[in-house]
């Protein structure tokens, strides 16, 4: 595989990191999607996972919004 000019030695690291940038936010959907929030605060949890991969799953995750009984 050396002389096709892949490393097959980061070949795993890489598909790791591959599957954890499209498998989180994914997964952060879902999960929204689950809760009971308005549409404005939905769309913007929405938005925030999907403009920003990482930091918007991580704070996500991080601040976990709930719904607010009125």
């Amino acid at each position: 595989m050396i002389d096709l000019g892949i490393n097959s030695g980061l070949l795993l690291e890489q598909a790791v990191f591959v599957i954890a940038l499209i498998g989180f936010p994914i997964i952060s959907l879902i999960d929204l999607r689950k809760k009971n929030l308005t549409g404005t605060v939905l769309a913007l949890w929405a938005l925030i996972i999907c403009a920003i991969p990482v930091i918007g799953w991580l704070a996500y995750w991080i601040i976990r919004p709930t719904v607010e009984n009125k």
